[in-house]
């Protein structure tokens, strides 16, 4: 066991550098190399051969070893990302939500200001229509009635009441139309002389 010792500390010697834990791991591997080989009967090729499978297992096991570091490595650089992306979907869904709740609010706030509109020009329009009924049905009744004595003069102010209603209702349908006034006295305006003129 001394004499182990011994060869690992020799080694640690003979490769010490300025990387410490590289000098350390070939010193180390060295010393063990010359411990087994100390151990062993001086058998050239099976020292090489045992060598050779030493360090074909070290190396083995420190590719291993790096090959799980570096897994671990990516898994953890995974879950921190599917994280972030997780926490950043979550956070813009909320906004999303938010925005939609907002909208549909402000929907409804519209909609019930129309109803309440439509309701109120509803109610106006019907006022309005139950007045002018109401107007017709007093004007007609101030029409129609006749006084029992007197029915021939009755009928002739009916007669002419009706007429000039007649004559209203025209002049105020004429009045909107535009007209165009000829002069009298152009011969062109004749009809007796209008395929003459030139």
């Amino acid at each position: 066991m001394l004499r182990l010792l011994g060869l690992l500390s020799l080694g640690n010697l003979l490769f010490g550098g300025r990387h410490h834990r590289r000098a350390l791991r070939r010193g180390l591997l060295f010393g063990a190399l010359l411990g087994f080989l100390a151990q062993k009967e001086f058998d050239m090729e099976q020292v090489e051969e045992d060598a050779r499978n030493a360090a074909r297992n070290v190396k083995r096991t420190v590719h291993e070893a790096a090959r799980t570091a570096r897994r671990e490595f990516h898994d953890a650089r995974r879950a921190e990302h599917d994280r972030k992306v997780a926490e950043h979907l979550n956070k813009v869904h909320a906004e999303h939500e938010a925005r939609k709740a907002e909208r549909e609010e402000r929907m409804a706030e519209r909609m019930e200001a129309i109803r309440a509109e439509a309701e109120a020009r509803r109610t106006a329009r019907e006022a309005r229509k139950a007045e002018r009924e109401e107007r017709t049905a007093g004007m007609a009744r101030e029409i129609r009635g006749l006084p029992e004595c007197n029915t021939r003069e009755a009928r002739e102010i009916r007669e002419l009441t009706e007429d000039l209603e007649r004559k209203a209702r025209t002049a105020a349908m004429a009045a909107d139309v535009p007209t165009i006034q000829f002069p009298e006295d152009d011969e062109k305006y004749h009809s007796a002389e209008k395929y003459g003129y030139v």
